[in-house]
């Protein structure tokens, strides 16, 4: 049996989990080491009796538990994080390739990463409007940051390799050829059209970078209002409406970032730079 332990990427074996969980382990050698001592009064029985007790346990328990809404939650969230994180890792390589190691961004992120971290630690512990979706798309804003970073950084590459004064004189240079009617004039069409149209992408790609640096101060700022909104929040009190309104513009936010992905593309040798979402039966509260 395939199990999520050899690829990362692959569909977790619930089986398998509860197999290798440790507890289980624990168990199991819990049940051995009975076993042997068991086996010096009783000899091969005594050896044999708890680990056949322990077998029984497991079949009974496979039954139910692989199938649980709960563990399952419990495992594909695990799943989840590690995805994050590969993602994450590999995003990093590529901005400390393209930015310099003092750039203040990574203050940014890393004052994101706490903040994240600290409305977990606030959910786990208080009643709250944050939901367990609600804090899978908090933790799926690191990669949105650093994503929305890289495509930043992508952006200013591909401005600095096109140089338009130098394409508008190429073009001014075309009209006048065309404009002597020249016996090559199909083929000095195409080029003048193939220069407006690098003109056109790269006066689009400055609108896009804008947008994005734009995007690049909006996340950080969002997840900080759910965090002073949180820590708003009396202890025993549920969602405020200020909570609900700061949650929402996360989500807004993360909706309106969502074109980063087609910049992403010729940087990335990765498919998807955000995760999926899967619903959750549990709730942030406890």
């Amino acid at each position: 049996m395939e199990h999520g332990g050899h690829d990362p990427e692959a569909q977790p074996s619930y089986l398998w989990e509860m197999l290798t969980s440790p507890l289980n382990i624990n168990l199991g050698m819990g049940a051995f080491a009975l076993g042997g001592l068991l086996a010096l009064p009783l000899g091969l029985s005594g050896l044999i009796l708890p680990m056949l007790a322990f077998a029984a346990g497991d079949a009974i328990a496979a039954l139910f538990i692989p199938g649980s809404p709960t563990f399952r939650a419990r495992v594909d969230r695990k799943y989840r994080d590690r995805r994050r994180e590969r993602v994450i890792d590999h995003l990093r390589r590529e901005i400390d390739q393209r930015s310099a190691a003092d750039d203040p961004r990574w203050q940014v992120y890393d004052r994101l990463r706490d903040r994240i971290a600290s409305l977990r630690e606030m959910a786990r512990h208080r009643r709250s409007g944050v939901t367990a979706a609600d804090l899978e798309k908090l933790d799926d804003a690191c990669v949105d940051f650093l994503g929305l970073w890289l495509a930043e950084l992508g952006m200013r590459e591909r401005q600095g390799a096109v140089n338009e004064n130098a394409i508008a004189a190429r073009i001014a240079e075309l009209d006048r050829r065309l404009s002597s009617d020249p016996p090559d004039r199909p083929s000095l069409e195409r080029a003048r059209a193939d220069l407006e149209e690098v003109l056109v992408r790269h006066q689009r790609l400055a609108s896009r970078k804008l947008a994005t640096e734009a995007a690049l101060l909006a996340l950080p700022d969002a997840v900080e209002e759910i965090h002073h909104a949180m820590v708003a929040l009396p202890a025993s009190g549920e969602g405020s409406a200020r909570l609900q309104e700061a949650i929402d513009r996360l989500r807004l936010e993360q909706e309106l970032e969502h074109g980063y992905g087609s910049e992403l593309k010729g940087i990335l040798p990765i498919a998807k730079a955000r995760l999926p979402q899967h619903s959750s039966p549990e709730g942030a509260s406890r």
